[in-house]
């Protein structure tokens, strides 16, 4: 189809550059949290048994605003910010 060779498009996709945005919410968060509740946070996002909701609702409720898509972002492995 096209011309194109078979694995050229996982090449463009594997060669894509991902510019990174601004610093991740998570990250801002992170920073201001306490260490025993930074600590808690952490074991949070890591642990998918606990929905990314789950987690936005509980960081709104203690004054932080964080989405359930950054969260999924960050389970992903895609913000540009390196956290831990």
């Amino acid at each position: 189809m096209g011309g194109t060779v078979m694995g050229d498009l996982l090449k463009e996709i594997q060669e894509t550059e991902i510019h990174p945005g601004n610093r991740s919410r998570i990250a801002e968060i992170l920073e201001a949290l306490e260490p025993s509740d930074r600590k808690d946070l952490l074991a949070a996002l890591d642990d998918h048994s606990i929905s990314a909701s789950r987690i936005s609702k509980a960081m709104a409720r203690r004054g932080h605003k964080l989405a359930s898509s950054v969260i999924s972002r960050y389970r992903r492995g895609e913000l540009s910010t390196k956290i831990k």
